[in-house]
């Protein structure tokens, strides 16, 4: 099968796919084993695809479909590919999740949901893989946003889910008409020109114009990855409201397309536009505007008491760190210190590495926000406790991803934080402005772990969910935690095998012609397939070696047992102070109003106050009062 009749088979297994969900609507088993199979093999076409690409011996692909009078452009090459390699990853995870957790719903709710969420699916991948901002960019972004939509909007009862998903929508459509309309602003632009196109006949307009355009895409593509302020306006309600492996799609992939948009526009349609692009001023934009994005909606993650809003919260904090270490690196390659210059290609792979670990542990969380709603059917914080007694496989995966997010040592996000952080001081030696913006980017990482410090202490440890939801809770179907050891396992080979990544990201670029810095000098990188180094031919500057990191985690922790139990000390069991109350009951447990509660008031002035939490089963937001039902 070759990579042109694999993308054709691709298309076929999805429209296939939403076809049968009008046929068997009524049927439900047969819907749901049907549309997994068809959207399973749909994502091992996307592997296959991706893998002829990037593995050894392959090339790009490039190529047109004509449309009526239009000829849309398609290009595959080695971004596309790893890109879509991501997309097919937590397709596959949050297909195999949707199995048993539809079942929570009625049969006439979650039919529609798989005969969208293959054009969903088919939207992101023409986003992929499109090559340009007209016609073919066009119907793929409709195609993404109204399946989207859709999907937002039968998320919950009407009352909760009508307003966040046509916010989703407004936005959307305003980041299309900047997008689209951008490329008008080159000179001769002819409505379907390819990118590199577009970037040669930009170069031959007025600077002005060349503003407007970089402007308007970047305006465009941050709304939709959530730059501040934007993403604070759609994605906190867009990612509660869809049900919790749509959301993990939202989190993981959509905004990761908006990334790609990004990294299209300002390192390859940017080389080709020539003296029309200056580095250096979008370098600094990129750069406040990720540290901004970032530092803000990690604190406001810390303030929720809604479970899935905190994650929607903290992707927008995460994806500040991407757009933080794609403009450091236009400023490295800017700079006239050779070092620096050699570091640019180093923080632009760290960015690129950070978007694939985003999207598995983001991906993760999300579906294991759905475990605790499928398990409790709450999203408060404020109710939960205890869980890791009666769900522990989800408890020691939630921890898992949890750690990771948060950049502790041996974790996949502490390695690429690490690497463009570390990247970005040395780049930054003779700039004020990366040397504060990493140094707030260092700093908080550290309100990530405590926000989910948080996350994960009120949800598996603390106590009460049983007393507080008065309903009995187990661990969640086997197939719900296949889905997330799945990821789990790519999320701990993103942390121990961090090698075998850079060279995977650094090949992806090697196959995409037209790159920004592919004479910037990224053989700086090297080290086995467990450990990274950053040298400048002569000596080492930085270097890291997860594995190392995990066996001293673990002899610390087994001296400080031996120590601890040294002197064989009496052990004498009593029950917990209660502070006062003979019961355990919500006067005093331990509420996420009180955690971190001195920091909250702190920083007051970053907004993303709680909301109130409302439940699916709540009966002011159900139409009929009546709970939903059960598919046997």
């Amino acid at each position: 099968m070759t990579i042109l009749s694999g993308f054709g088979l691709f298309w076929l297994s999805l429209l296939l796919a939403s076809f049968l969900a009008l046929i068997l609507k009524k049927k439900t088993n047969y819907l749901r084993s049907a549309g997994t199979l068809l959207l399973c093999l749909s994502c091992l076409i996307l592997i296959f695809i991706s893998l002829s690409v990037l593995g050894k011996g392959g090339s790009p692909l490039e190529f047109e479909v004509k449309v009526g009078s239009f000829h849309l452009p398609f290009l595959i090459d080695g971004l596309s590919a790893l890109f879509l390699l991501l997309l097919s990853v937590l397709t596959l995870a949050s297909v195999i999740f949707s199995l048993d957790f539809v079942k929570k719903y009625k049969g006439d709710e979650f039919w529609k949901y798989y005969l969208i969420l293959p054009l969903f699916i088919g939207g992101l991948t023409g986003l992929l893989t499109v090559d340009d901002l007209g016609p073919g960019f066009t119907l793929a972004w409709q195609l993404m946003v109204i399946s989207s939509y859709l999907l937002i909007r039968w998320g919950r009862p009407t009352k909760v889910s009508a307003r966040p998903a046509l916010v989703y929508l407004l936005f959307m459509e305003a980041a299309w008409l900047m997008i689209t309309g951008s490329a008008f602003l080159a000179k001769g632009y002819i409505f379907g020109d390819s990118l590199g196109t577009v970037g040669l006949k930009l170069a031959q307009s007025g600077p002005w114009q060349a503003i407007l355009f970089f402007s308007l895409l970047f305006l465009g593509f941050g709304i939709k990855t959530g730059v501040f302020p934007f993403g604070q306006w759609w994605i906190p309600d867009a990612y509660s409201t869809a049900w919790p492996q749509v959301s993990s799609l939202l989190a993981g992939l959509l905004e990761k397309t908006g990334v790609f948009g990004l990294i299209r526009i300002f390192f390859f349609v940017a080389k080709s536009s020539g003296a029309a692009f200056n580095p250096d001023l979008w370098g600094k934009v990129l750069v406040v505007a990720g540290v901004i994005t970032l530092f803000i909606g990690t604190v406001q993650a810390i303030k929720q008491s809604d479970y899935l809003r905190l994650l929607a919260y903290s992707s927008i904090g995460q994806v500040g760190y991407i757009i933080f270490a794609l403009g450091s690196s236009l400023l490295a390659w800017n700079s006239s210190l050779p070092l620096a210059k050699s570091l640019a290609s180093v923080i632009f792979i760290a960015a690129v590495y950070h978007s694939l670990n985003h999207g598995i542990f983001k991906g993760l969380l999300f579906l294991l926000g759905g475990n605790l709603l499928y398990a409790t059917g709450t999203r408060d914080l404020n109710r939960l406790g205890g869980l890791l007694s009666v769900m522990p496989v989800s408890g020691f995966l939630a921890a898992i991803a949890s750690y990771s997010i948060s950049g502790m040592p041996a974790s996949s996000g502490f390695v690429s934080k690490w690497l463009m952080i570390s990247s970005n001081f040395l780049a930054g030696r003779g700039s004020l402005l990366l040397t504060l913006s990493g140094i707030v980017a260092l700093f908080t990482a550290a309100f990530t772990l405590a926000c989910y410090v948080k996350f994960f202490g009120l949800a598996f440890t603390s106590a009460g969910a049983s007393w507080k939801l008065k309903r009995s809770i187990k661990e969640v179907p086997w197939k719900l935690l296949a889905s997330e050891i799945f990821l789990t396992v790519i999320c701990l080979s993103q942390a121990f095998l961090p090698m075998g990544y850079v060279k995977l990201i650094d090949r992806s670029l090697g196959l995409s012609s037209g790159f920004l810095l592919s004479e910037a000098g990224g053989d700086l990188l090297s080290g086995k397939m467990f450990s990274l180094k950053i040298h400048d031919g002569q000596s080492l500057l930085a270097a890291t070696s997860p594995l190392l990191m995990l066996f001293l985690i673990v002899l610390l922790a087994f001296l400080a047992y031996w120590f601890s139990r040294s002197a064989h000390p009496a052990e004498i069991k009593v029950p917990a102070w209660l502070c006062g109350y003979q019961d355990l009951n919500l006067n005093n447990v331990y509420a996420d109003r009180h955690v971190f509660s001195d920091l909250k008031k702190f920083f007051w002035w970053t907004g993303g106050s709680p909301k109130k939490v409302i439940d699916d089963n709540d009966p002011t937001v159900l139409p009929d009062s009546q709970p939903k039902g059960e598919v046997e």
